[in-house]
């Protein structure tokens, strides 16, 4: 007797099966294949983008050695321009800080505070976006008006992030160049107060302190070059070890003396050590 009932529970179960195949086969099917698509999809693009991140690399490596060849700048300037449209990855930003770092360096210093403005407007990580207004800002430290320069640097000497000592000194130092003293001396004070001020940066916030207070105007002393550069310490517009061949100092890395900002005056024998 428990065999024909159990015959019988069979027979209602394929029954089942059957009308709940015929029912959903179609839904089921079409979700099996989209799991399939989506799994080959997402191989393949993986696949791509791994070939694509590869070729960028090559691509910044061969634009490296052009750099370290010398005599080959605008070449190398050009790969990186090339690069930073196209790169994959983390590579097309860093392209485009080397290639505004070499802009910088062969004299081209509208197009590099143009490349660097392009960078801010573009980035979507405030450390950089920090880092291209405070290299574009360095650029034009001698040569843009007091208001034009404080208005890319406020945002960074305002902010939390770590280019800020280096921002509220170069704002200091402009702030000096344009007159305004106790502006200058204000604002160096706050960098030897700052929690993570170095030991080279502080001694030499309190120099140029020392030396604005006695009375030391821009006019006493020997006008340079790009005279700004001096100010902090040399970051060369490259970004982080994975993806360039040089990293960005912490802010105040350097240990650099005020007579290496300013050129000593001839009248006035030079800061001690």
């Amino acid at each position: 007797m428990s065999d024909i009932f159990q015959e019988v529970e069979e027979e209602f179960r394929r029954e089942q099966m059957a009308k709940l195949w015929a029912k959903y086969r179609v839904p089921l099917v079409a979700g099996v294949a989209v799991l399939v698509l989506g799994i080959a999809g997402y191989q393949g693009w993986s696949y791509w983008r791994a070939a694509q991140i590869e070729k960028s690399s090559r691509g910044f490596d061969r634009a490296a050695e052009l750099v370290a060849s010398g005599g080959q700048e605008k070449e190398a300037a050009d790969a990186f321009a090339n690069l930073g449209q196209g790169g994959a990855g983390a590579y097309a930003l860093a392209a485009q800080f080397q290639e505004a770092a070499l802009r910088a360096e062969m004299g081209q210093v509208k197009e590099a505070v143009v490349l660097y403005d392009a960078i801010a407007e573009s980035a979507s990580d405030q450390l950089f976006v920090d880092y291209a207004h405070l290299r574009a800002a360095l650029l034009i430290a001698d040569t843009a008006s007091y208001d034009v320069v404080k208005r890319r640097l406020d945002p960074v000497a305002t902010g939390s992030g770590p280019w800020r000592t280096m921002a509220t000194e170069l704002l200091a130092y402009v702030s000096w160049r344009a007159g305004k003293k106790d502006e200058a001396l204000k604002l160096y004070a706050e960098v030897q107060k700052a929690k993570d001020v170095t030991p080279g940066v502080k001694r030499r916030a309190t120099e140029m302190s020392a030396l604005i207070a006695a009375g030391m105007k821009p006019s006493d002393v020997k006008e340079k070059p790009g005279q700004a550069e001096s100010l902090l310490p040399s970051t060369g517009g490259s970004l982080l070890p994975s993806i360039a061949p040089e990293a960005p100092p912490s802010p105040g890395a350097t240990e650099e003396q005020p007579s290496s900002l300013l050129g000593a005056p001839e009248q006035q024998p030079s800061t001690p050590p």
